[in-house]
């Protein structure tokens, strides 16, 4: 069973802010306890490995399609800040992004 150690302070970092997003939403699917587990024991393992990068690829792929939501979500929130919004989008993509090499 392949294992990977989490040492790097960067995905540590993006593990943890997944899954402090899937307990803001208080989500407790399995996609949420891949992260929740990750998170607290440091390690990824065996299918766990090839769970957590199905996640993120169809995320990533999900968040890069996603142009028209944002403008339907602009269009309902006048009030929110498009650049800041936009920026958080990337700062999402790029955790992915980070992540995903770990894993392969």
């Amino acid at each position: 069973m392949a294992k990977r150690l989490i040492k790097d302070e960067r995905i540590k970092t993006i593990i943890h802010n997944i899954a402090e997003d899937f307990r803001f939403s208080h989500e407790t699917g399995d996609y949420a306890l891949l992260f929740y587990k990750a998170d607290t024991e440091g390690a990824v393992r065996g299918a766990d490995i090839e769970a957590m990068i199905e996640y993120l690829s169809t995320g990533l792929s999900e968040l890069q399609d996603n142009i028209q939501w944002r403008r339907e979500f602009l269009s309902e929130n006048p009030g929110v800040d498009e650049i800041r919004m936009l920026e958080n989008l990337g700062v999402i993509e790029k955790e992915y992004i980070d992540l995903l090499e770990f894993l392969r």
